[in-house]
């Protein structure tokens, strides 16, 4: 081969291993986020959704919804340094209208996300879903799982969403996005409900690293009506801090505290009740993901709730700041939600895994 040639074929080379080494080396960032109650304008005859129509007190309308799709897609992207979370868990969405107008009429449809979402019996009608984007997260398959209170009086709720998936580095995550019963009715009462939940949740999974998928990373994540220092969930899930990296077991769940150092120093969690700031949206990783042994890695300080200041405003009645939300009572104030979304980041390397057999597939994927 001529001289100049082989320079040429030299430059080329380390040309494509640095584009392979940013590739291989850049962040994968995995977010969640309680979207409060976003509902399209038609009746759904089969649910309780007449607080969210335009003859009801809130006048809920479609130029109401439209901007709080773009409220959403604002929040979603400002996630992001250069590109979008290439997840995003979703809790309070009513259908997958919504999600089609919010991935492919919004300003977030230049993201290319693609996603998922329950049909839960739940009373109100919402559900969970999951944003993805195909280019570094090839979906497997999904199911919505239902959860069975056995010999406990009835009480509709959303179904758990299970999605397999395979990232960029040939990793594969299992994600559980759960939005489990809220405390409406007393927090001792309804704890029961959140540990049937969250046990379903551990079952389902403890089933799948047994059996299907021992090298597969898990993260379990979304609105848990609980804070970390209480127990049904977290006992449920037989999650442990995640604090002493040194004792990391791959198939054990560990809950996430955020970076203080990422938060706005009045921001205390990412939900506020009657002044008081609680981290009830919450994320658990599988101890594979922090004990450096996989492509994929993350560590306890890359878990931050994110709240730019167009996210919060003053709270008149207590003081400081809090979420700020679509609707105060009855009254629009056009805000985002009364929750901050979290966020994980995640590092890859440039050791490649081999991939996991492509499972069969249950259900549709929605474009």
């Amino acid at each position: 081969i001529p001289t100049a040639r082989r320079r040429i074929l030299r430059v080329m080379l380390v040309l494509l291993s640095s584009l392979a080494m940013v590739q291989a080396q850049r962040d994968f960032c995995i977010a969640s986020y309680n979207v409060e109650n976003l509902f399209d304008c038609e009746d759904d005859p089969a649910t309780d959704d007449n607080a969210f129509l335009p003859t009801a007190p809130r006048h809920w309308s479609r130029s109401r919804m439209w901007h709080k799709l773009q409220c959403i897609s604002k929040t979603i992207i400002s996630m992001g340094n250069d590109t979008p979370p290439d997840i995003v868990a979703l809790a309070e969405t009513e259908n997958d209208s919504v999600l089609t107008l919010l991935t492919q009429r919004s300003v977030l449809r230049r993201a290319g996300y693609r996603f998922v979402i329950t049909n839960s019996n739940d009373r109100r009608g919402i559900d969970v879903a999951l944003l993805y984007q195909p280019s570094t997260f090839r979906l497997l398959a999904y199911e919505s799982i239902p959860v069975n209170f056995g010999h406990m009086p009835p009480r509709p709720t959303r179904d758990i969403l299970h999605v397999q998936g395979i990232t960029f580095t040939g990793d594969t995550l299992l994600i559980y996005v759960c939005h489990l019963s809220s405390k409406l009715g007393g927090a001792g009462l309804t704890g029961k409900y959140r540990r049937v939940e969250a046990l379903t949740v551990a079952h389902h999974l403890d089933s799948l690293l047994t059996v299907c998928y021992p090298t597969a990373h898990a993260v379990v994540l979304g609105d848990f009506n609980e804070e970390p220092h209480e127990l049904p969930v977290t006992h449920a899930l037989q999650a442990l801090p995640c604090t002493d990296t040194a004792t990391i077991l791959p198939h054990r769940l560990y809950y996430m505290i955020p970076s203080v150092a990422s938060c706005h120093p009045e921001v205390k969690g990412s939900y506020r009740y009657q002044g008081h700031w609680q981290l009830i949206d919450r994320m658990f990783v599988s101890g594979s993901l922090l004990n450096g042994q996989s492509a994929l890695q993350t560590h306890p300080s890359s878990f931050h709730i994110h709240c730019p200041s167009f996210l919060l405003k003053k709270d008149d009645v207590y003081g400081g700041v809090q979420p700020f939300r679509t609707y105060n009572g009855f009254r629009y104030q056009a805000g985002f939600s009364d929750h901050l979304p979290v966020f994980l980041k995640l590092k890859s390397s440039l050791r490649q895994k081999e991939s996991t057999p492509v499972p069969q597939q249950r259900g549709s994927i929605k474009n």
